[in-house]
C-alpha cells in the first residue's frame, strides 16, 4: 500500500512539474512575441521619424549579421549595412513602412523569427516617392540593448506588366 501511495505521489509531483514547465514555456513564448512585435512597431515609428538611419539601431552589431534581398546577399555584415545606410540616408528623408499579418515564431527565450508582408514608401530628399511591397523574414535576437535583427531577407514583389 505504501508503494502505491508513493507512486501516486510521485506521479502527481511529476505531472505538476511538467505542467509548470509548459506554463513557463508559454509565458516565455508570449514574452518573446510581445517583445518582437514591439520592436516591429518601433521600427515603423522610427523610420517614419528618422529615415533610414533608424535601421542601425535595429541591426545586430554581431559579426553574424547579414541581409539578403530577392535571393541575393546584400550586406555580409553590420559594417557593410551601416556604410550603405549612412550613404542612403543622404538621399532618403523618410521611410513609411507598414507590416501586415506579422508572424512571430519563438525559437527560445532570446531568439525568434519575424515574418510579415510589408508595404514601403521611400520619400527622397527631393520629394520623389518609390513604393514597394513584398515579404520580410528575419531572425531576431534579444540582447542587453533589446531585440535586434540578427539577419534579414526582403522578397520584393516584381512590378506587374
Amino acid at each position: 500500500m505504501f508503494k502505491n501511495i508513493a507512486c501516486s505521489f510521485f506521479g502527481i509531483c511529476l505531472l505538476h512539474i511538467l505542467l509548470s514547465c509548459k506554463s513557463v514555456s508559454q509565458t516565455e513564448t508570449l514574452g518573446v512575441e510581445k517583445g518582437v512585435r514591439h520592436m516591429a512597431d518601433a521600427i515603423v515609428r522610427d523610420l517614419h521619424k528618422d529615415g533610414p538611419i533608424a535601421w542601425l539601431q535595429y541591426f545586430s552589431r554581431s559579426e553574424h549579421f547579414f541581409m539578403a534581398s530577392n535571393g541575393q546577399l546584400v550586406f555580409t555584415n553590420n559594417d557593410s549595412a551601416a556604410a550603405f545606410v549612412h550613404t542612403f540616408a543622404k538621399t532618403i528623408r523618410q521611410i513609411d513602412l507598414s507590416w501586415d499579418d506579422i508572424r512571430v515564431d519563438s525559437l527560445g527565450p532570446h531568439l525568434a523569427v519575424l515574418a510579415s508582408s510589408f508595404h514601403e514608401v521611400l520619400i527622397s530628399t527631393a520629394g520623389r516617392q518609390d513604393t514597394s511591397t513584398g515579404y520580410f523574414t528575419g531572425v531576431v535576437k534579444y540582447l542587453p540593448s533589446g531585440w535586434k535583427l540578427r539577419n534579414a531577407h526582403w522578397s520584393i514583389n516584381s512590378p506587374k506588366h
